[in-house]
């Protein structure tokens, strides 16, 4: 993806899909991510990352906790659908939506966390490994997958 955009009139967000049979694509979409982020085309604007063909999953490579942990490490939202059986595929446009709206409203973001991303990224990754371990689901995982709040 090349990451080129308006100063002066952005998009309003960012919605990235990769499907869960293909690696290389959730590899993509992390770059992408990357790209946007070193751009400061992140930080005040709607991000949702899509998982796609989730009804495909006997062939699947990328887990959901893939998905959330990259999602929660960008401070993104994360959805799982399936355009071929259309699941979730409404909730998602919908989300989009709201999240737009919400981000429109919200003054004042601390500019600080995208200079510290790698060690929020370490505590991503450390949290992951507690709740593999535990057995317990954080609430930053979960609060990822609501597309009804920030």
């Amino acid at each position: 993806m090349k990451v080129e955009c308006d100063r002066l009139n952005p998009p309003d967000g960012f919605l990235l899909v990769f499907s869960v049979v293909d690696r290389s694509s959730f590899q993509r979409v992390e770059s992408d991510l990357r790209k946007l982020q070193e751009a400061d085309l992140i930080r005040t604007k709607a991000v949702v990352i899509a998982a796609n063909k989730i009804d495909l999953a006997r062939s699947r490579s990328v887990s959901p906790q893939d998905g959330r942990c990259l999602a929660v490490s960008y401070r993104a939202k994360f959805s799982e659908i399936s355009v071929g059986i259309n699941h979730n595929v409404d909730e998602l446009l919908v989300g989009l939506l709201h999240q737009i709206r919400l981000k429109s409203e919200q003054t004042g973001l601390p500019d600080t966390w995208s200079k510290h991303r790698g060690v929020w990224k370490a505590s991503v990754k450390a949290r992951q490994m507690l709740t593999w371990l535990l057995g317990k689901e954080d609430s930053k995982f979960k609060n990822c997958e609501n597309l009804h709040i920030l």
